[in-house]
Parts: C-alpha cells; structure tokens; sequence
C-alpha cells in the first residue's frame, strides 16, 4: 500500500520530551507540511505522491548510464521557522534504486517562542536500494529543532543515511554564528524486519563556547554520520587528508561512519563515501560512484564532483 494523502497537521508530529510545553505552528498551511512518496522500479515516475506546502517533489530524473534515479525534496522557503513542522514519508517498491536528496543545505532559523522538527519515515522494500541525501544542516543562532529520523528495511533492502552537520554561518567576520544554536535533537532508529539494529541520538545544548566546541568536534568545524546497511569496504572510505574518519562495524553486520573536518571537506565526503558505496551494491558493478560524473549535473550542483 503506498503512501496516504492525509492531511498533515501539528498532530502528526513527535515532540521530545526536552521540549514539552513548546507547540508547532497549529494554523498555517505555509508550516506545517510534508511529501509522501513512493518511488518504483525504473525510476521515471512515482507510485503514490502526496504534497503539502511547504515541500515538494519534483518528477524522478534519470541520466543515461546511471543506475538509479534522482529525486529531488524541495522547499521553496528560507528554511524551518519557528513553528514549523516538515514530514518527509518515502516508500520503496521492491526492486526501486533511487537518490533521494535536498536541493541544498537545510536553514534552521532563530526559534524565540517554539522549536521547528523535520521527521522523516523511511521503508525501503525486499530488493531495492535508497540512498538519503538530505544536504547539510545549518543551525542559525537561536535555532532549537529536532530532527527524527525512522528506517524501517527488508531483510534485503541496502540503504544509506547520511547526516551532515555545519557550525551554522560560521564565515561572516564579526558576525559568525559559529555553535551559537539554542538547542539541537537529533534521533535516528532503523529496524529490520522489525528488529533493532541501530539507535543514534544526541542533544546539543547551546550556545557553545570554544571549550565546549574542543570537547564535541576537537579542532573541527563539522560532523558528518552514515549508517549504511551491511559491510564496507575500506577502499570506498576515501575522505583525504583533511578530514577524520572512523568505520565501525555494528552487531547487526550493518556500518556507522563518522566524519570530522572543515564543512566543505566534510560534505564532499559524505557524498562521495555514500555514493562510492552504492556502487558496489551490485556484482556486475564498473565501481563507478553513483551520479557524481553523471553529464546530468550542474557544476554548481552541491554535491556535483
């Protein structure tokens, strides 16, 4: 069954407990909204789609020589506001390969009153293989969200979810709004077939002072996170000089990587550990990363090589 076109309202979302008492936009259609989608094989149109401004979905794109398609989640706003509440629902069909990702960094504005959420629930089907790119988070000052994040996989479905995290506008001189955010929840739970096999979640608390800073990043600017499904192979894990990585093997024969560097150099390597990746999910794969050399791209694309 697809996905339902049930109204989205300021009912369907979670709150965390650390935000009891603050509310979600409760009137305004232009906050509170959301995609479900359900992508199939092939890759050039949709199963089910429902959209609800703020977000929307553009038509799946399929480059010639390319494995999977592209979809694109837009929002034709600044970002989350105070208030605003964004759910993101994405169903496989068995056998679909796709890219689903942001058209850039997603803008967490000052958040005086409430908090803003962006919750996303994720199923990938037997046979398909879903990489989530959803861009970097750029936290403003002031900024207090929680973003919520729920996978629920196949016995055999492959899928990626990459997190990337910048320090907010941290390049403007005297008026760098670097860890300046108020407070930040992040939760990410993925089952197969109804079984736990990972549970990530923290709460920073901020603003952040540069003790504060040392402690959770050392010397680095930005976070990067995937939880990718199975093993990894270390040779796809090329994140150059400028950047920390750590590959951990989970108990669930499933991978978490995390990623510490400047926010250019952290982007460009979750992008391409996650693509690179994808590319050896299939035996008769050239180990050619998925899309990044695709002529479908703009060079100005934000994750274009």
């Amino acid at each position: 069954m697809g996905p339902s076109s049930i109204r989205i309202t300021a009912e369907t979302f979670l709150t965390p407990p650390e935000f009891d008492g603050l509310k979600l936009a409760q009137r305004s259609a232009g906050q509170i909204g959301g995609v479900r989608l359900e992508l199939l094989p092939g890759g050039d149109r949709f199963g089910a789609c429902y959209q609800q401004v703020p977000l929307r979905v553009l038509t799946p794109f399929r480059f010639d020589g390319e494995p999977a398609s592209l979809v694109y989640l837009l929002n034709p706003a600044a970002g989350l506001m105070d208030g605003d509440g964004h759910w993101l629902e994405i169903a496989t069909a068995p056998g679909a390969r796709a890219v689903v990702t942001g058209q850039s960094a997603t803008r967490i504005h000052p958040c005086p009153r409430n908090f803003s959420t962006q919750q996303w629930k994720i199923r990938v089907a037997p046979g398909s293989q879903l990489v989530m790119l959803p861009g970097p988070t750029i936290p403003f000052e002031g900024a207090r969200s929680y973003q919520r994040v729920v996978i629920e996989l196949a016995d055999d479905a492959r899928c990626i979810w990459a997190e990337i995290w910048h320090p907010g506008r941290y390049d403007r001189g005297d008026l760098s709004e670097r860890f300046q955010f108020r407070s930040l929840i992040q939760e990410t739970v993925v089952r197969r077939d109804g079984r736990l096999v990972f549970r990530d979640r923290f709460h920073w608390q901020g603003p952040w002072n540069a003790e504060s800073v040392a402690w959770h990043l050392g010397p680095h600017l930005a976070y990067g996170s995937l939880f990718v499904t199975g093993p990894v192979d270390e040779s796809h894990v090329n994140c150059g000089d400028q950047v920390e990585t750590a590959v951990m093997p989970l108990a669930s024969g499933d991978t978490c990587l995390r990623c510490l560097g400047a926010p250019a150099a952290v982007t460009h390597a979750v992008v391409h550990c996650a693509l690179h990746i994808a590319a050896g999910w299939s035996t008769n794969s050239s180990g050619t990363p998925w899309l990044l050399s695709s002529d479908g791209l703009a060079k100005n694309h934000w994750f274009s090589a």
